[in-house]
């Protein structure tokens, strides 16, 4: 499945490139920080409040095509702070988007995703993710998006396995983005979401800042 991802990442980045005509290439970088929910673990005769941080960094590369599809691949990386102790993921993912003009301000949208993730104490393991939403244009460079994401693992055995853990990499997240243009080409945003689970490693709350230049 790695192999798949990275030689989709290539066809995709190379197709980016030469796009023409009706198929416009653009890319995106971000930065992110997350911060898992405080939840309490006894630790012998004391009760301690942990919450993990993480931060963040991606890069997309993706063309827009007719009837207002989207075609991108999105590579990054994570670091996490665990009391103290440091892990790197890396992660690799596959977009496809549909959006739909139903006004000249409003602008539903859905989306599927399918992922893979890398670290050296998980191996691998492979996710998908399911997303909805509507962009708002409040003004000729500001838009407010908001939506929801499912994700979970495609195969929770596989990742339960990985982690030597009984919980999923199943969450719901929450987001609302402003979105500024600065000029026809380039758009700066900034967004906040919230993550809930079952389990408390993947309730989340994350600030995003991205840039995006579209050719």
């Amino acid at each position: 499945m790695k192999k798949l991802f990275i030689s989709s990442a290539i066809l995709l980045a190379s197709f980016a490139a030469h796009a023409e005509g009706d198929y416009k290439p653009f890319f995106m970088f971000d930065v992110n920080s997350e911060k898992d929910e405080k939840h309490s673990q006894t630790i012998g005769e004391t009760v301690s409040n942990i919450a993990r941080d993480y931060i963040g960094a991606n890069l997309t590369v993706g063309v827009k095509g007719p009837h207002k599809m989207e075609y991108s691949i999105k590579a990054g990386v994570s670091q996490k702070d665990d009391s103290g102790t440091q892990t790197i993921s890396n992660n690799i993912e596959l977009k496809i988007k549909k959006s739909y003009k139903l006004t000249d301000s409003i602008t539903p949208y859905a989306a599927f995703r399918l992922g893979e993730k890398m670290s050296k104490d998980a191996n691998h393991f492979t996710h998908f993710a399911i997303d909805g939403g509507v962009k708002f244009q409040l003004m000729d460079n500001l838009a407010f998006d908001t939506g929801l994401r499912y994700r979970n693992a495609l195969d929770n055995g596989s990742y339960q396995k990985a982690f030597s853990r009984t919980y999923s990499y199943e969450s719901i997240r929450l987001h609302g983005m402003l979105l500024f243009d600065l000029d026809k080409t380039n758009t700066v945003g900034l967004r906040y979401s919230q993550s809930t689970a079952d389990d408390y490693t993947e309730e989340r709350k994350s600030w995003r800042l991205h840039y995006q230049h579209n050719y």
